[in-house]
């Protein structure tokens, strides 16, 4: 009886453990990514919901220290919102004097133009005195020192002139300098503005007040506005059965409801080594796949990262 008893127990085992690894086999098979056909006319699949765009890594693109982050995880944003405050005390002071300096450099301008008018006076009446002290040597009615000494004035007048001239025009150019530093701090105070880049939802904030961030800091996960797409990827069994506009239904792998209707909007012209879920173990993981994207038409959105199962319908 003790050994009817012991081989009994042992086929029950042996049944049990048979029935496991029949179970963990269909569903490694069930894991296996699009390539288990419900019927001739379909392909059923494992999806990840990503945003057609992708899901962008923002960054500061400036230096310094965050002084308020104007974002919060799930926030919808527009193209050009603020995203974050960063200090700028020190490139506002720079700009402050640039504009500052401007003004001297108008003021010295404005005075050296007034001395060169002056001095176009002074040469013109100097020049007039020449001719007649010059007229009345010429009848002996003046002496030679008299038409030297205006001669020499006139000459002198006239470097006056040219000096005058002269420094107008480097101030001018000096104008020009200071006005490209000033667009040069605009630029830089500008840019301590971190403003979205596009329109679409924040996944993850990566910064807070206080951080210090420089170019290339990632601030946040971003998703743009625009369609979501399931990614899947089709065995190469199938892979030449899938083409652009086949209808997909997107079904929760936890309740098994359809969550959403599409179409493929992308197919892959080459196979390569599957990528997606490829922690998933199975007895087909040398087989090349092609990548194949479903856009989301309508229904109850998915989350976007969240695994779920499609069925693309080839006919």
């Amino acid at each position: 009886m003790k050994k009817y008893f012991l081989f009994f127990l042992t086929i029950t085992l042996f049944s049990s453990c048979n029935k496991k690894e029949k179970e963990e086999s269909e569903k490694a098979k069930a894991d296996s990514l699009a390539k288990v056909p419900s019927t001739n006319n379909q392909i059923l699949g494992v999806a990840r919901i990503e945003p057609e765009d992708g899901i962008l890594n923002l960054t500061a693109g400036t230096n310094g220290k965050v002084l308020a982050v104007l974002i919060e995880e799930n926030q919808i944003v527009q193209k050009g919102q603020s995203l974050l405050t960063i200090e700028n005390s020190i490139e506002n002071a720079q700009l402050a004097q640039s504009e500052s300096k401007i003004g001297t450099q108008k003021a010295a301008i404005a005075v050296t133009q007034a001395n060169l008018e002056a001095a176009k006076v002074n040469l013109k009446n100097a020049r007039d005195n020449y001719e007649r002290n010059l007229r009345l040597f010429e009848g002996n009615a003046q002496t030679k020192q008299s038409v030297d000494d205006s001669k020499a004035t006139v000459d002198k007048l006239i470097k006056d002139v040219e000096v005058a001239a002269t420094n107008i025009e480097q101030s001018k150019s000096r104008i020009t300098e200071l006005q490209a530093d000033i667009s040069y701090f605009r630029t830089i105070v500008g840019q301590k503005k971190v403003n979205s880049l596009a329109s679409g939802k924040v996944l993850k904030v990566a910064v807070k007040t206080g951080d210090y961030v420089n170019n290339t800091t990632q601030i946040a996960e971003f998703a743009p506005k625009g369609y979501l797409i399931a990614k899947t990827e089709v065995d190469e069994l199938y892979a030449e059965k899938i083409q652009i506009g086949q209808k997909a239904f997107i079904i929760s792998q936890t309740t098994g409801d359809t969550l959403a209707h599409g179409s493929v909007s992308y197919t892959a012209d080459y196979l390569k080594q599957k990528s997606l879920f490829k922690d998933q173990s199975t007895e087909q993981e040398d087989r090349r796949v092609r990548d194949v994207s479903i856009r989301l038409e309508s229904g109850k959105m998915p989350l976007i990262g969240s695994r779920v199962d499609c069925i693309i319908l080839l006919k």
